[in-house]
């Protein structure tokens, strides 16, 4: 007797279970590629590329709140590979009653990290005090365009400023939800003197140099004895700044100092929390097992609504193994169809949700992205769900 050919399953009662599996599949996408897009989020936030490293400040809690002395970057500069060095300080504030990010910077040095097109307006110079920049992702949020002002109140010193957007710029980066300021500007807002920037960020080649020989660059002149540099030999830095404000060098502690590629910059801050890649897959799966009682229920109901066919087969001589593997290979594609279905449901779901923009972290818009094993796990999952409940199915001769 061939099982395979026997259709004894009712399909209207198919189409219930696969709903409820699809929702079942959905609430595990939506908490995994959430989870997932807000990790991307945080540790892209300094940049995805491999040949850009970070120089920060250890001692900082959070990547807003560590400090590196901005003269640094010219130690760095001198090191055979690398490329640029861009000195960058963060400083979280309000615009219109909305949370942004203003970035200080020295244009010069930015534009040859990162490339930016100026989509409307002009671009930033390093003396435009009162003038910044702004992102395409934070002119569609503020609804600012060229020539309008706004006041910027800063969130983590007592300061304010009025600025006027001189131009808008499209970078293909969370640069994009951001405002850019002159570095001092940014110094300002953020409260501390203008010898310090919240990162260092610097392209280098890597075939020339490594992360040890970068830190062992950083460490020198940190001395407390080092003479200072001699006043006629002005770093590029201090030549971009010369007239607008000056750059002294002091002792730093080595130990405070660190140097990483830029995703494991961000990395290392979860990490000191817990927070992984891994344990955010871990928490979606433990979301799917509470959620999975739904799917276990209308398993066993949707058998028990089989069992007058089941028993008439059981009945002809079929065994409750041949039952148990027919009903496992018809379901198991049916879970296919369920898990396709609650990946597609929630990455419609998070599309929406991003483009009314929803979806953010550190203020910055989460872009969504399909993962290959979310993707995978979700069909096993919903599989394993499957075959655990047919397997624990009881059939009577």
């Amino acid at each position: 007797m061939s099982l395979l050919r026997f259709r004894y399953l009712n399909g209207h009662r198919i189409l219930t279970l696969v709903l409820i599996l699809t929702l079942t599949s959905t609430l595990f996408s939506v908490t995994a590629f959430s989870f997932l897009g807000f990790y991307n989020g945080f540790t892209d936030y300094v940049g995805t590329e491999k040949d850009i490293v970070a120089v920060y400040g250890t001692s900082g809690s959070t990547p807003l709140t560590g400090l590196v002395p901005m003269y640094l970057a010219d130690n760095i500069s001198s090191v055979d590979g690398v490329l640029a060095t861009s000195p960058e300080v963060i400083a979280p504030c309000v615009i219109n009653g909305r949370s942004v990010f203003i970035r200080g910077i020295l244009p010069q040095s930015l534009s040859k990290l990162t490339t930016l097109t100026i989509t409307d307006g002009v671009d930033l110079n390093l003396n435009d005090t009162t003038s910044a920049i702004i992102g395409v992702g934070l002119q569609q949020k503020l609804n600012l365009k060229t020539g309008d002002k706004f006041t910027v109140f800063s969130i983590m010193s007592e300061k304010y400023v009025d600025l006027q957007v001189k131009g808008v710029f499209k970078s293909g980066s969370p640069l994009d939800d951001e405002a850019l300021v002159p570095v001092y500007v940014g110094q300002w807002l953020r409260g501390v003197n203008y010898n310090l920037v919240s990162v260092i960020r610097t392209k280098i080649n890597e075939n020339q140099v490594s992360i040890n020989s970068l830190y062992a660059a950083l460490t020198k002149g940190t001395s407390p004895t080092a003479p200072a540099s001699p006043s006629q030999t002005k770093s590029d830095t201090e030549q971009q700044l010369e007239g607008l404000i000056s750059i002294s060098r002091a002792y730093i502690n080595p130990q405070s100092l660190g140097v990483d590629e830029a995703q494991n910059f961000m990395k290392s801050y979860l990490n000191r929390y817990g927070v992984s890649k891994d344990t955010l897959i871990i928490l979606s799966i433990v979301v799917l097992v509470f959620a999975s009682g739904t799917g276990a229920c209308a398993l066993t109901l949707f058998i028990n609504q089989h069992k007058q066919e089941i028993g008439i087969m059981r009945s002809v001589g079929a065994s409750a193994r041949k039952i148990k593997t027919d009903l496992l290979i018809k379901l198991l594609g049916w879970s296919l169809v369920a898990s396709t279905l609650g990946t597609i449901l929630s990455a419609a779901i998070l599309v929406f949700f991003q483009n009314i923009g929803y979806l953010q972290v550190l203020s910055h818009q989460v872009i969504f992205q399909l993962d290959p094993v979310i993707v995978a796990a979700n069909f096993v999952l919903i599989s394993a769900l499957v075959a655990v409940c047919i397997i624990r199915l009881e059939m009577k001769q």
